[in-house]
């Protein structure tokens, strides 16, 4: 599954509802459900609560800021020893919205499944001479609030992302 780049904007941050769903509200769900989130995806029962806590994040928002959930759903897979929650999020147009999150876990054979860790692909831009050219970024984040910049990340879809977390679990980070 490929999605597309985000069409240019003279704008530079994130828009506010794409932001903090994806930055605060997405990150606590992940590290408060713990191992439920894999559960509850694999179930198929984590959609639409995420779409009801989309629609939540925009409460206090002015009605101008508030975007529609067009496009937020929630894959389950399993590659080998890696469990991914991926969710896809309504198309970024600005540099520094997710295209993808990603909620992961590694079950070791002695030691059962890891605590989860959170991933985001995020829209970016780069400027070289008059021209724009767009990428991606991969970044983590920890449970405890801490933000990794992994660097370029790989095209905006569910195979590449997995395949670049894969790589970075195999490492270490």
């Amino acid at each position: 599954m490929r999605f597309g780049h985000a069409l240019g904007r003279d704008d530079d941050a994130p828009r506010r509802h794409h932001d903090e769903f994806t930055g605060v509200v997405l990150r606590a769900i992940t590290f408060q459900l713990g191992h439920r989130l894999f559960t509850l995806a694999r179930e198929g029962a984590l959609g639409e609560g995420l779409r009801g806590a989309w629609q939540r994040a925009a409460l206090d928002l002015p009605e101008e800021e508030r975007l529609p959930p067009v496009g937020l759903s929630v894959l389950h897979t399993e590659r080998g020893s890696l469990e991914a929650v991926v969710v896809v999020l309504p198309q970024p147009m600005r540099a520094g919205e997710a295209y993808l999150v990603c909620g992961t876990r590694v079950t070791d054979p002695f030691l059962g499944p890891s605590d989860p860790d959170f991933f985001l692909l995020e829209a970016d831009r780069t400027i070289r001479g008059p021209r724009t050219h767009r990428r991606t970024r991969l970044a983590r984040w920890t449970r405890d609030g801490r933000r990794f910049d992994l660097g370029e990340g790989p095209l905006p879809e569910v195979s590449a992302l997995l395949d670049a977390i894969a790589r970075i679990m195999a490492i270490g980070s």
